[in-house]
């Protein structure tokens, strides 16, 4: 029984597109938690396995124009630091040929949601496969000599739409059409989540209008976000948002994303919300090495500011608060704007996290409301980490 539901649940996972008979090995081989029967199958196993499967008033069978391409399955995590939590690839990131493209379909008479390029033209087979009392009409060796990969396997509306929210969700839950083809994209995805970047193109929309689609799955419940980071052999990094199913979700945090989260924690504490970064490292416990590399991990995800804050608000201990031309003296203080910070642990945290720095690091407009008064400029570029 658990393998039946195993291989019900991969089948649902592949969407309206459904499955090959191919790619349903392949995935029950790749299956998390592990599948329960030893793979390869045995023939006798796999018989028993179509036998059932055939018989399922859940399933029905569809018959392609033509043969479906071999699934190929890839680990995103695998040329992954464990440390900084970034994809440190070793070639550009060349997007793998779609073995799914998306044709939503958009208000569809019977019901149906979902992404199927080839609905139209498929032939419903099932009747080849099973009889009305639900027994099959032939084994699996039969059928695939018959039709090989032409034939797929999709799961009913129900079972598809309960397997992406989740068997504890609310079965009357309507989604839109392209909301529901986002979360079918991630089941397809399992484990490996998708890039939002990568969605966009997939679906053909800017950013804007696919934020608007997500925000339906993310105010359900339906789905977790999280940053991904490549860096690219030119050293260049690009920066992402993870989706996946909320099943499939993986607390994939780097070291610097958790010490991310502590210095949120230090730093709103803090009057005014600022602290200097000697009391910080020492605070955190953090050698210079890995306090300069948190810095850089921040400024390099576009979570730090340089502005200019009056020496005075900072360090009223300290003087004289003019300079010798008779100006306020300033301070260099780094602002961090956490509402950029989306940490599914922390929520979407509103303050502004600042702390004083020795030296400024390049350039960076930052806009000044908000800040104590007196707060004004960025600082120019080129005074680097100096003093970290």
């Amino acid at each position: 029984m658990e393998a039946l539901w195993a291989a019900l649940d991969e089948v649902a996972l592949e969407g309206l597109e459904g499955v090959s008979l191919g790619a349903l090995w392949e995935r029950l081989a790749g299956r998390l938690p592990p599948f329960p029967l030893p793979l390869p199958l045995e023939p006798g196993a796999r018989q028993l396995l179509w036998a059932t499967l055939a018989a399922h008033p859940e399933l029905r069978f569809h018959l392609l124009p033509q043969p479906r391409p071999p699934l190929r399955l890839y680990d995103r995590y695998e040329e992954i630091d464990l440390e900084t939590g970034i994809l440190e690839t070793k070639r550009d990131p060349l997007p793998l040929d779609d073995l799914y493209p998306v044709h939503m379909l958009l208000e569809h008479s019977g019901g149906l949601q979902g992404s199927c390029r080839h609905f139209k033209e498929r032939l419903d087979v099932t009747d080849q496969v099973r009889t009305r009392d639900l027994q099959p009409c032939c084994t699996y060796e039969e059928a695939y000599e018959k039709w090989g990969e032409r034939l797929v396997l999709v799961a009913s509306q129900v079972l598809r739409h309960r397997t992406l929210i989740g068997w504890e969700g609310d079965p009357d839950l309507k989604l839109p059409d392209f909301s529901y083809c986002i979360l079918e994209r991630l089941g397809r995805a399992r484990w490996q989540g998708e890039l939002q970047r990568d969605l966009s193109a997939a679906f053909k929309v800017d950013a804007g209008k696919l934020h608007y689609h997500r925000k339906v799955l993310d105010k359900n419940g339906l789905i977790s976000m999280q940053s991904h980071v490549i860096r690219l052999p030119t050293g260049a990094q690009q920066h992402s948002i993870l989706l996946l199913l909320t099943r499939f979700h993986v607390d994939r945090r780097s070291k610097y994303d958790i010490l991310m989260e502590k210095l949120s924690t230090l730093l709103s504490s803090r009057p005014a919300q600022m602290e200097t970064l000697s009391n910080i490292r020492e605070e955190l416990g953090l050698c210079e090495k890995t306090f300069k590399r948190l810095y850089q991990y921040m400024l390099n995800a576009g979570l730090g500011r340089i502005v200019s804050v009056p020496l005075q608000d900072v360090r009223p201990e300290r003087g004289p608060f003019k300079t010798k031309k008779g100006r306020e003296a300033a301070i260099p203080v780094c602002a961090y704007l956490c509402a950029r910070w989306q940490s599914r642990l922390l929520g979407p945290a509103r303050h502004l996290l600042m702390f004083p720095l020795e030296d400024g690091p390049p350039e960076a407009s930052f806009p000044t409301a908000g800040l104590p008064s007196g707060c004004s400029r960025s600082f120019p570029a080129g005074r680097g980490d100096r003093g970290l």
